[in-house]
Formats: C-alpha cells, sequence, structure tokens
C-alpha cells in the first residue's frame, strides 16, 4: 500500500495528564481505512492531531509526502478534508450557501465555489435540498452536507469522525455506500465504534483501546487470527449423552440445547445435525454464529467495543 497519510508514534498527553493518545502509528492509503473502538479510546484525538487540528506532545504526521507539523505545514493540510462529529454550519444559511462559504474559506474564488458545491452536492445526494436552511435538514443530510463541506477543497485525504453516528440503519447503508465511491479515488479514513461497520467496509482496520491500536489489518485477517472459533447452536429437545462430532468440541449441554465450537462451521453442521437425530434429539432449531470484529475486540481487552458514551 502507498501510504498518503501515514502517522508515526502519536502520543498526545493533555495538561491534566491524561494521555489520551500513546504511541499510535498507522498508514493509510487510496480505499477505506477504519479506526475502530468505543468512544474514549482515541480515536478522535488521533484523527484531530493527523488533520492539524490538534497538536501531538510526540510523534510525527505526514500527508500527501509533507510533514503536519513541520515548516511547510500548510502544504499537507491543503491536501486534506476534514469532518469532525459535529461539523460547523451557518443554520440560517442553505446547505448551498454553507458549501459555497466552505469555499471562500479554502480560498476557492466564488464562481468557482458555487460550481463545486452544487457539483458536491449531486455527488451526495442533496441536491434537492440545496436551498433548505441548515436547521432545516435531517440528521443525515446533515451528515452528507459535512462529508460535502471536507470535499470542497478536492482532498487527496478524507478523514471522517464518526459520520454514521445516531444515524438510523438506512442512512448508515447509504452513508457507507457513499464513502465506498469515494475511496474508489482517495485515501478515506473513518471512525466508527460499531464493529459490524468497520468488518462489512473496511479495507483495513485498526482496532483503539485506551489510546493505542491493539490490532490492525483486513477485517477478514482480524477474524482469522483473533476470533473465537465459530459456534454451531441446537435447539429442541437433547438426548442424555452428547454425541462426539469430528471437527467440533461441545462447550455446552443441556437438555434444551447443544453448543458446539468448531473452526470450520460448514464442514462440521452436517455431520453434527446427523449425529444429534441419530442420538435420539429433536431439533427445532439450528445456527451458525459466525465470530466478527466484535468478538475480535472481546477476546483481546476482554471488553465490549461499543455502547460508552461520551467524546472518543
Amino acid at each position: 500500500m502507498d501510504a498518503v497519510l501515514a502517522a508515526r508514534g502519536l502520543r498526545k498527553v493533555f495538561p491534566d495528564g491524561t494521555v489520551a493518545v500513546d504511541g499510535v502509528s498507522f498508514e493509510a492509503g487510496r480505499g477505506l481505512t477504519v479506526f475502530m473502538g468505543p468512544n474514549g479510546s482515541g480515536k478522535t484525538t488521533t484523527m484531530r492531531m493527523s488533520v492539524g487540528a490538534l497538536r501531538p506532545t510526540a510523534g510525527e504526521v505526514e500527508a500527501c509526502g509533507h510533514r503536519v507539523w513541520g515548516p511547510e505545514g500548510w502544504r499537507a493540510r491543503a491536501c486534506m478534508g476534514y469532518s469532525p462529529q459535529d461539523a460547523p454550519f451557518r443554520d440560517r444559511l442553505t446547505a448551498l450557501e454553507n458549501l459555497v462559504w466552505y469555499g471562500l474559506v479554502r480560498g476557492i474564488p466564488l464562481g468557482e465555489a458555487r460550481r463545486r458545491a452544487r457539483g458536491l452536492l449531486e455527488l451526495v445526494g442533496l441536491e434537492g435540498g440545496a436551498s433548505k436552511k441548515v436547521a432545516e435538514l435531517s440528521g443525515g443530510m446533515r451528515r452528507r452536507l459535512a462529508i460535502a463541506a471536507s470535499l470542497m477543497g478536492d482532498p487527496e485525504v478524507l478523514v471522517l469522525d464518526e459520520p454514521t453516528s445516531g444515524l438510523d440503519p438506512g442512512a448508515r447503508l447509504h452513508l457507507w455506500r457513499l464513502l465506498r465511491r469515494l475511496a474508489g479515488e482517495r485515501a478515506v479514513v473513518v471512525s466508527t465504534h460499531i464493529p459490524a461497520e468497520a468488518e462489512e467496509h473496511a479495507d483495513r482496520v485498526y482496532i483503539f483501546h485506551r489510546g493505542r491500536v491493539i490490532a490492525e489489518g483486513p477485517p477478514a485477517s482480524l477474524i482469522e487470527r483473533h476470533a473465537p472459533r465459530a459456534r454451531i447452536v441446537a435447539e429442541g429437545s437433547m438426548p442424555e449423552r452428547p454425541p462426539s462430532v469430528a471437527g467440533a468440541v461441545l462447550v455446552e449441554w443441556n437438555p434444551g440445547r447443544a453448543v458446539y465450537a468448531t473452526s470450520d462451521p460448514d464442514g462440521a453442521l452436517p455431520a453434527l445435525v446427523e449425529g444429534l437425530l441419530a442420538a435420539g434429539a429433536r431439533l427445532e432449531r439450528v445456527e451458525v454464529r459466525r465470530p466478527g470484529l466484535a468478538e475480535v475486540y472481546l477476546a483481546l481487552t476482554g471488553e465490549a467495543p461499543a455502547g460508552v458514551s461520551g467524546g472518543g
């Protein structure tokens, strides 16, 4: 991977002594890179240091070949677009007017800013809301407007902090499809506290825990390396003695339920069902539960990956 955005040894200690980020390194090239972890794990602080919004206590960040905190940091910042969790908009202005304002702040001439703003509203599916005041937009529309604003400078790197937070499932799916499209042309770095989102959409995942990156890689690779084995759960009336099944280990057995662990659920499932029926079981339901990134996080930290409120 050719990294467009890279950080080495990032550390942030706040004046009260809180260590928010402790030695984080990452690389992001073209595609979709996801920072995954519960709120408070260091994702937001890492992003803010990476885009030049918060000075690190230690470490370096390079974007588009320039050091973010070096003498030509403005060049690095110019090649990035950033959307925080609560992007600042002027509620009394329309969606189009807000985008034009963002363009003017970036030094884009008025006519060009208007042209880009209209094109970006169409790209994110907000052309119908161009004349609506921001105060009238739904949460999902505001999220899409924030992405459009971060794209006004046509950046090579797009950094988005929790862009799907607070959205309903339909709006989240729409937004991820948009991000997937954008990632075909640039480096897109997104944070989320929802493991299923990272698992489904990311090319590469960095798992954060207490200010550190504890694992990184493609989702499938992380699951293969760190997740517990799949479970086959059978429910119904079970016989007195559990059958032995090749490639599966019994982990739970009672009169109404049997649970086996296996590394090959597709291969073990037919043998397990056959063994249970031959032993006299009357099955009502059989389910394969495959592990995901949530199980990876739990296995690595002993903590649930989501459900903690507050900033990251």
